[in-house]
């Protein structure tokens, strides 16, 4: 039964390790939320604040600062201009997509005696990171994608990515990754699309492309997608000055991406003379996280604090892959081979990001101005992947641990009231959470206005950011990285009612 045991994890470990990579857990875990105009144009230093719904997300005691209640919500036009960096060339792509955020919060005031103020139930609902954008690197490189079919050939038997005369591209495709795994379907495509060839005297794979003088490339990422968090609040205030609460957050994942791989201009006398390579990955789930808070105000300072556990995902992968290559023989004659198998690869996994701890300081001056600042601590080393499988992703959590790093993240805001109109200001600073990376991986700058009509209110802000960070082509043989900036422009219009 033990050997029965560990012949099935053996089958099944490799099925789960391609998907998943430190960029993953990144992109997971980062934080980067689009909430209403007032939240945004001041950087999101709302921690000492509260009295904003997308405040409820960030500390949950914002929830009891409120007054009155409220229902409000958010139309959020972005605007991204995305520039890549690879082998002395440039490309930029611009784009465009739109978001929005929603909240309601009632508040129950206690008229009577006690130490309960007043205590409120909200909800706030907003994307926590923006997954929409389109890359385009090329350049002319010295390693093929033929490196990479190659290193997921080792090991391979020839006849088990061969097709009979019984058998068919689908059959086998989806056969290997039912018995093998990811690598096998890799060196089926790069065998079937001609690209590879197999050496039987040396039982290994050689390829059939040359590129002494280099190849062409380009490289596209087609992705669209968000994290959203609906946060369900209950919050209190005890006597005059304390402000607690509490938020069930939970969260909705959907990543779709098109990944495709050209390569062209191989040498003069390559068999090999085009390639295109194709992934499409969407990733669905759902999480779970707790989160706790208290504000504190000492005459015109606040201070806040708030804690939020990691959260717990449960996800799906499903991977589709398309293969083509053309060739030509000594002959001149040119083929163009296709191997679409039209399979869908399912991987489902768990994900938990690290928790999150915010420290919180604001300055109310004089009923007309407002100073705040927010300090998030996260440590990314702390994510992991896991399965019903446990050895499944220790190789790939270990590199987590290795590779990232505690990091400290900064939220700066300012609001200039005269009389019923507002001036504001931000900046927030993410830092990477890369261990050898020390410059910040993101930065915003934010401005807005609103005007307060007394039973209502209208909101507008403006954020210019900047996110820089590498990119690798492939997990394997092709791991050249293109330098990506990614410019965004979002604009957020905000109307709330007061009641």
């Amino acid at each position: 039964m033990k050997l029965y045991f560990y012949l099935i994890l053996f089958l099944i470990t490799p099925l789960f390790q391609f998907s998943q990579n430190i960029s993953d857990a990144i992109s997971l875990s980062i934080e980067n939320e689009n909430g209403n105009a007032r939240y945004m144009s001041m950087g999101g230093a709302f921690g000492a604040l509260g009295g904003n719904l997308s405040a409820i997300s960030k500390n949950p005691a914002s929830g009891a600062v409120f007054e009155l209640s409220r229902f409000g919500g958010s139309l959020i036009a972005n605007s991204n201009s995305t520039q890549a960096f690879y082998k002395s060339n440039v490309e930029k792509i611009n784009s465009n997509n739109a978001n929005y955020q929603a909240g309601l919060i009632y508040v129950f005031k206690n008229y009577g005696d006690g130490n309960l103020n007043k205590f409120s139930i909200g909800l706030n609902f907003q994307s926590q990171n923006n997954f929409n954008e389109e890359v385009k690197i090329s350049g002319r490189g010295n390693i093929s994608i033929d490196k990479f079919f190659l290193n997921n050939s080792i090991g391979i038997n020839i006849n088990n990515i061969s097709v009979g005369s019984n058998e068919s591209v689908r059959g086998v495709y989806k056969w290997l990754g039912d018995n093998i795994g990811y690598s096998a379907q890799q060196a089926f495509l790069g065998y079937q699309s001609y690209l590879l060839n197999y050496d039987s005297d040396n039982n290994s794979f050689y390829s059939l492309a040359k590129y002494d003088n280099g190849v062409d490339q380009e490289n596209f990422i087609f992705s669209e997608g968000h994290n959203n968090m609906a946060s369900f609040n209950i919050s209190w205030q005890y006597r005059s000055n304390l402000y607690m609460g509490l938020n069930f957050n939970f969260h909705d994942i959907l990543i779709e991406k098109e990944l495709r791989h050209i390569e062209s201009n191989f040498d003069s006398d390559s068999a090999i003379t085009n390639i295109d390579f194709r992934n499409y990955l969407t990733t669905v789930g759902n999480g779970l996280s707790l989160q706790g808070g208290f504000i504190y105000k000492i005459g015109s300072i606040r201070l806040g604090l708030s804690y939020k556990t990691p959260t717990y995902f449960t996800l799906e992968d499903n991977l589709d892959q398309y293969m083509e290559t053309s060739s030509i023989d000594i002959d001149g004659n040119t083929y163009t081979d296709i191997v679409d198998p039209r399979i869908t690869n399912i991987y489902e996994y768990d994900f938990k990001s690290p928790s999150k701890l915010t420290i919180s300081g604001a300055a109310v001056i004089n009923n007309m101005i407002l100073l705040s600042f927010d300090i998030i601590s996260k440590n990314y080393a702390k994510t992991k992947f896991s399965h019903q499988f446990e050895d499944v992703y220790l190789e790939l959590n270990n590199a987590l641990a290795r590779n990232l790093n505690s990091v400290l993240d900064y939220n700066f805001g300012a609001e200039l009231k005269l009389g019923e109109l507002s001036l504001r200001g931000g900046y927030k600073i993410l830092n990477s959470p890369y261990k050898v990376v020390n410059t910040n991986y993101f930065n915003s700058s934010s401005f807005g206005l609103g005007y307060n009509f007394n039973s209502s209110t209208i909101d507008l802000a403006l954020v210019n950011s900047n996110t820089d960070y590498n990119y690798q082509l492939f997990d394997s043989g092709l791991t050249e990285s293109a330098s990506i900036n990614d410019k965004k422009a979002n604009i957020i219009l905000s109307y709330n009612i007061i009641f």
